[in-house]
């Protein structure tokens, strides 16, 4: 009686394993992954959205598209952009899904334009805003200075 009694709980990956097996559930797998990603992309937007327009009022631009029909109140990030002193960070959620680049602007003009995954872009926008707001400080207490 030495044999050994399992309970498929034990294992969980072994259930996945045993369902991943057929291309139909693969696929479902994939989907539902999708989805999953999909709504944390979607909260993560709307997070970062409300939180740029409360810090950087004049320098955020968000725009929301209305989704659900002619009388839904539901909204959904379409773009945002975020222009600093010689860069320009936009995001854009369209049909082919996220678009999040950087430009270098000089005088107006566009000199190099880079596209950036999500996580990329966003560090890359923290580091940018810091930078404008510690220079900004220095300013302020420069003028502060020489006003005294």
């Amino acid at each position: 009686m030495d044999q050994e009694l399992t309970d498929p709980r034990d294992d969980p990956g072994r259930e996945l394993a045993d369902r991943a097996d057929e291309p139909a559930q693969q696929l479902d797998l994939a989907a539902a992954e999708l989805r999953a990603d999909s709504a944390d992309t979607r909260a993560l937007l709307d997070a970062l959205a409300v939180r740029l327009e409360e810090a950087l009022p004049r320098l955020a631009l968000v725009k929301r598209r209305r989704v659900g029909g002619f009388r839904s109140k539901h909204t959904e990030i379409e773009r945002i952009e975020v222009a600093l002193e010689d860069q320009r960070f936009e995001l854009e959620d369209g049909r082919s899904g996220l678009r999040c680049t950087r430009h270098t602007v000089v005088r107006g003009i566009t000199l190099k334009r880079e596209e950036l995954p999500l996580t990329q872009w966003v560090r890359e926008l923290v580091g940018e805003v810091t930078r404008a707001a510690t220079i900004g400080e220095q300013a302020r207490m420069t003028l502060e200075g020489l006003l005294r």
